[in-house]
């Protein structure tokens, strides 16, 4: 039987027994990340305690079920002391457990606070759509005056100076055509690359 080795939460590296503890030890530290927030190293390292209590309960929790370890060797001369040995860990994981709070109260309070961060996050980015939109239709009505003064003044003003004025047909064209629309798209551009980031958050 070959031994593995699986990563704590904390980076150390741990050897276990073969390929179904590993499985187990990375499904219970997938599950404790998923549920809970660690906020220091410490902690870290307390939830590879966790680990491995939990991985000696269900090894030798194993072993007395099948009355025989792996590799099918007898535990019965053996078996009064695991039981003892896996009652005396369980006791000790648990005790652990409720020291670092992982219990059902801790494990809704960091879903609340996910919750609450998730809403926040939502908040903010639909204030910041409001501000974009002020800031497009500020744009667009101030465009939208320059194009009115600039027809007035081709209507009110022979060909010199309309000429003169740069307000013929082709020039007003041409501004809009330039002008106007990168003052519009420098707005639109800045958001909607704002607004890749946070769809990339979100999904």
């Amino acid at each position: 039987m070959t031994p593995e080795t699986v990563i704590g939460a904390s980076g150390a590296a741990y050897e276990v027994i073969n390929q179904e503890e590993k499985t187990f030890w990375n499904r219970g530290l997938e599950r404790y990340i998923a549920q809970f927030k660690f906020e220091n190293i410490t902690d870290l390292h307390d939830l590879d305690r966790v680990l491995m209590g939990e991985l000696l309960c269900h090894r030798w929790g194993s072993w007395l079920i099948r009355e025989a370890d792996y590799d099918g060797r007898s535990i019965e001369e053996i078996a009064d002391k695991l039981y003892k040995q896996k009652l005396d860990q369980e006791k000790e994981t648990r005790i652990l457990k409720e020291k670092m709070g992982l219990n059902r109260a801790r494990r809704q309070d960091s879903e609340s606070q996910a919750v609450h961060e998730y809403i926040s996050g939502l908040l903010r980015r639909a204030k910041e759509f409001g501000v974009h939109r002020d800031e497009q239709i500020a744009k667009s009505i101030t465009l939208l005056h320059e194009v009115f003064t600039q027809v007035g003044l081709y209507y009110r003003t022979d060909e010199e100076e309309q000429a003169h004025l740069g307000v013929t047909p082709l020039e007003i064209l041409n501004w809009i055509n330039t002008t106007a629309r990168d003052e519009f798209n420098t707005i639109d551009d800045a958001f909607r690359q704002n607004q890749r980031l946070w769809i990339k958050e979100v999904s």
